[in-house]
């Protein structure tokens, strides 16, 4: 059911009433949120992004954890708390878009013809163009089990420095969705991706990440900056939402398409060529590999065999998930194939 999306609400950190408890805290909150705190160099502001999907608390058990310990910031900060409606839904943290039809990290075009989840994104926008920010971090939850990585449309020297803050390793993607991310706010930006939203190590890296970066002098030079491994040109693996899919041990010959239930193990590694993610009873035209400029892949990284879904290639595997959803409506998973980077210009 949809509901009435509210207006971002503005307060102080002083004046934040804040429970323990950081689930109590968000069903205090009356809708979106926007927090400034004033830290020791009053002139330069930093830029925090959390819930911009509903389902994704890690950046928002990390921003409670900050401001409980009553710590001031090298320099001012706002944070941003966008879809506090669909993270209150029971249960809480489980439900990914404000209305329950429209992903806000694919609306920030404005572009879009649903008017109240366009003017939600305008306001987030609007909140960080406000402050003039000197860097933007946005941080998400992986939508399976998955080691944490960050996310940016640049490469340059600032991005991994930002970068370096929470993991060491970057997709740079010239993907374009309307995301957060893509939006030129004349600083740089990087999505922060912590791994798991149930698991603790990723709440705990997204509250050191946050910590080291609101706190150090100098984000572009210091003890963390360090390059961070580039993954480039990640394809997109997306599934026709009509079709008929399930995720089991076996193939269903029910379904149209069967997915192995630990798909999500294929985020931890490389992913040999010729292995075995499922099984088709209607081949591989439910499939459609894009590349970063949206375009059908014409060599799939994917292939049916005797009604199995087998690689093609070897494959660096993200964000691949089990969320049935997602995998319909969002993507299967991204993918880096080394085997077909010799025809990508790096400057293409």
């Amino acid at each position: 059911m949809a509901i009435t999306l509210k207006k971002l609400r503005y307060t102080h950190a002083e004046n934040l009433h804040l429970p323990a408890d950081p689930t109590e805290w968000l069903l205090s909150l009356h809708g979106p949120t926007v927090i400034d705190m004033q830290g020791h160099i009053t002139n330069r502001t930093r830029v925090v992004s959390v819930l911009v999907h509903g389902n994704e608390p890690s950046g928002f058990i990390a921003v409670h954890r900050f401001l409980q310990s009553k710590i001031t910031p090298m320099t001012n900060v706002r944070f941003v708390i966008c879809s506090v409606e669909a993270a209150q839904q029971q249960p809480v943290f489980t439900n990914r878009y404000v209305d329950d039809v429209h992903d806000l990290n694919r609306c920030f075009n404005l572009n879009k013809d649903d008017a109240a989840v366009t003017q939600r994104a305008g306001s987030i926008l609007q909140a960080i163009n406000e402050v003039k920010a000197e860097a933007v971090i946005d941080m998400h939850n992986t939508s399976g089990t998955s080691p944490s990585f960050c996310v940016a449309t640049r490469i340059d020297m600032q991005v991994q420095a930002l970068a370096s803050f929470f993991c060491q390793t970057m997709m740079y993607t010239r993907l374009s969705l309307g995301s957060l991310m893509e939006q030129n706010f004349n600083c740089p930006i990087v999505t922060v991706e912590c791994g798991g939203a149930k698991d603790q190590q990723a709440h705990e890296m997204a509250y050191q990440g946050v910590h080291e970066f609101l706190m150090a002098d100098n984000l572009f030079a210091g003890h963390h900056y360090m390059l961070v491994d580039i993954v480039e040109h990640p394809l997109r693996l997306e599934l026709d939402p009509k079709t008929k899919m399930v995720f089991a041990d076996k193939n269903d010959p029910d379904a149209d398409v069967t997915l192995v239930s630990d798909i999500e193990q294929h985020n931890m590694g490389i992913t040999r060529a010729d292995c075995l993610i499922g099984w088709s009873n209607i081949g591989c035209a439910p499939f459609t590999v894009r590349n970063e400029a949206g375009e059908v892949q014409s060599d799939s990284i994917i292939y049916c065999k005797d009604g199995q879904i087998l690689t093609r290639h070897k494959l660096r595997i993200f964000m691949a998930t089990t969320n049935h959803r997602i995998a319909l409506n969002d993507c299967l998973f991204y993918a880096f194939c080394e085997d077909l980077q010799a025809g990508v210009s790096s400057g293409a």
